[in-house]
């Protein structure tokens, strides 16, 4: 099942995350030659359990992620004005497998065991 978990979760890093969400803002830069980055750190994935919807296998899968606001100065060394924002939780369905009822057979590891 962890082999199942962590082809889900590449699948979904590689596709992208489709976040129906504000971008988060980081506070300007101050000084002449800084210059703000902001990243979204995941840290933290969470599946439920396989549940059947139809003919497919489905999991409920919640990421964590934390905005970071990492600043540079003109050189380009990291400042220690970067900070992080508050946490967000975003909730996905992700399928593990489609199931074809026709003939009885699935595509993808399933069904999950």
């Amino acid at each position: 099942m962890r082999q199942v978990r962590f082809c889900s979760a590449v699948f979904a890093l590689l596709t992208g995350f489709s976040v129906a969400r504000a971008e988060p803002v980081c506070d300007a830069p101050g000084e002449e030659g800084y210059r703000v980055v902001l990243s979204m750190e995941i840290t933290g994935v969470t599946d439920g359990e396989p549940y059947q919807s139809g003919p497919d296998w489905i999991i409920e899968r919640t990421t964590t992620l934390l905005p970071l606001c990492s600043y540079f100065n003109r050189i380009g060394s990291y400042s220690l004005k970067s900070y992080s924002l508050d946490p967000e939780k975003k909730a996905e369905r992700v399928m593990l497998c489609h199931g074809d009822q026709r003939v009885g057979s699935y595509t993808g590891p399933c069904p999950p065991k």
